[in-house]
């Protein structure tokens, strides 16, 4: 997919994600390549054509994978601030006096549904995927 200066654009002028307007934070080139990788987490068919309109199905599910990929890789450091390369561990613990234990929960959904819980954005994310994914497909 080619990710044009009006997507750019248009992701940086919506209100949702102004966590994201600023081209000094946030150079071009971040803004791209999440769109990009949003593009491919779209691109069945079952997310529609792609229009720059704040109705479209699959632009609005690019947009907020896009700000979740941003967000859980730079956090609000920006495209200056290191990757964060570290996976979330669902882990418990309990403490009492001098003695505690811990240890790793089971997750309750896979890894790749797990990772879109980390954000406001994600969650979204995963809510229209959800709605991408509902009905009888023909084969």
């Amino acid at each position: 997919m080619l990710i044009t200066p009006e997507m750019i654009a248009a992701f940086r002028s919506n209100p949702v994600f102004k966590a994201f307007a600023d081209p000094v934070k946030w150079p071009d080139e971040y803004i791209v390549e999440a769109l990009c990788e949003a593009g491919t987490e779209t691109g069945s068919s079952r997310w529609g054509a792609l229009e720059l309109t704040c109705d479209n199905f699959k632009w609005r599910g690019m947009q907020y994978f896009a700000a979740h990929w941003l967000s859980t890789n730079f956090a609000t450091l920006g495209a200056n601030g290191t990757p964060n390369s570290e996976a979330r561990l669902n882990v418990a613990q309990k403490s009492v006096g001098d003695e505690s234990i811990a240890y790793r929960v089971p997750q309750m959904m896979d890894a790749g549904t797990d990772w879109l819980t980390y954000t406001n954005y994600g969650q979204q994310f995963y809510r229209l995927k959800k709605r991408a994914g509902m009905g009888a497909k023909a084969v």
